[in-house]
């Protein structure tokens, strides 16, 4: 479901997850915490790169399981909230490299990362909550506009479209693009340039630009 690469590259962690298509579940959440536990725990990672496999980065909440859940869905979604929030309060540089797929949720979790990069050959970025009726959270929506330009933050979570990897640049969402045999490699670079900044200046740094949706994710709507 989540697996954690530490031994491969010197200083950095691979975090890839490989649930199939990535969504939000309880299980999910619980190997995704175990992970960062690990990674927050071992002073000798300085950067950790996340990323998905095959066609899907993450398709954001199970909605079957949300519904199954109930009166308990809200704890659901405020524990994947925290998680990007886990990220973005980070003492360590977090490079996502969006493999494929990345809607709703698993495209705001995108935004949680300090460095973003995207296939340019297959995949959208889409958050698609105004088609499906589904509000944003305070933590959400401060994500989003914390990541992104107020106009491209507008245009996203209103019209719902779909972004390629070239259209995630031209609108902030992804700093470049490239072909699927690129991708890693070039995450793993920028990780591997980022290891030796892991620590308290760091994370003060990310604590005070991300203030605000560090500050709300988790938030429940009501």
């Amino acid at each position: 479901m989540i697996d954690l690469d530490t031994a491969t590259h010197d200083g950095i962690a691979v975090l890839t997850m490989n649930a199939g298509d990535n969504r939000f579940r309880p299980e999910f959440c619980n190997a995704f915490e175990q992970a960062l536990d690990a990674v927050e725990a071992d002073p000798a990672v300085g950067a950790l790169v996340i990323t998905g496999t095959g066609k899907f980065f993450s398709n954001g909440f199970d909605i079957e399981v949300l519904a199954e859940l109930g009166t308990e869905a809200p704890a659901l979604v405020a524990r994947s909230e925290a998680i990007a929030g886990r990220l973005l309060a980070a003492p360590y540089t977090v490079v996502m490299a969006i493999n494929g797929h990345a809607f709703g949720m698993g495209a705001m979790f995108a935004l949680a990362g300090d460095v973003r990069l995207m296939r340019s050959d297959r995949g959208f970025w889409c958050l698609p909550e105004a088609d499906l009726g589904m509000p944003f959270s305070p933590g959400m929506q401060d994500l989003i506009t914390g990541a992104l330009r107020r106009t491209d933050a507008v245009f996203a979570m209103t019209t719902a479209t779909r972004f390629d990897g070239g259209g995630a640049v031209r609108v902030g969402v992804a700093h470049a693009a490239h072909p699927e045999a690129e991708l890693l490699p070039a995450a793993v670079e920028v990780a591997l340039g980022a290891a030796g900044r892991r620590g308290a200046n760091l994370a003060g740094i990310k604590a005070r630009l991300h203030a605000g949706p560090i500050g709300s994710l988790g938030t429940r709507l009501g």
